[in-house]
């Protein structure tokens, strides 16, 4: 590598339009790598009972280790992600990073959230209807002063 090259890459501005370009084709090629294992492991599955096909290619290690494989791809792919931003869509940190303490939010658990989060909007709404009002009322109350003179 050249000097000039590797002071390129030093100083490289992880948010260029030109890294973001460079990690959308790594995560295309990852998609692709992903795509291929799947078939495979679908085509297998498929023609598993199929005439002249082994039965060895369609159960137990094999099928394990295909989907072991999809399943290392996607980890892998979605580490990419989270460390890339590729796609700019927050993803939640993986199982396998979480300490004991850091327990998935369930859907019960997001209903919650959710509900809390509307009533703090309600009550911030409710109290601005109110200010609302005892303007309208003070404007109001102006208006038939002036008019009582």
């Amino acid at each position: 590598m050249s000097q000039s090259s590797l002071h390129d890459s030093i100083h490289t501005d992880p948010n260029s339009p030109e890294v973001l370009k460079q990690n959308v084709q790594i995560a295309i090629d990852h998609v692709a790598r992903i795509q291929s294992l799947a078939r495979n492991c679908l085509h297998g599955i498929q023609s598993a009972y199929q005439a002249g096909h082994s039965p060895a290619h369609t159960t137990g290690k094999y099928i394990s280790s295909e989907l072991a494989a999809i399943t290392q791809a996607l980890r892998t792919l979605a580490e990419f992600f989270r460390q890339t931003g590729v796609g700019a869509y927050p993803m939640p940190p993986s199982l396998e990073s979480q300490s004991a303490s850091s327990i998935p939010s369930t859907g019960q658990q997001l209903i919650d959230t959710t509900a809390s989060e509307v009533q703090v909007l309600y009550e911030r709404l409710k109290r601005i209807q109110e200010s609302n009002a005892v303007a309208v009322n003070l404007l109001g109350a102006t208006d038939t002063v002036s008019r009582a003179r």
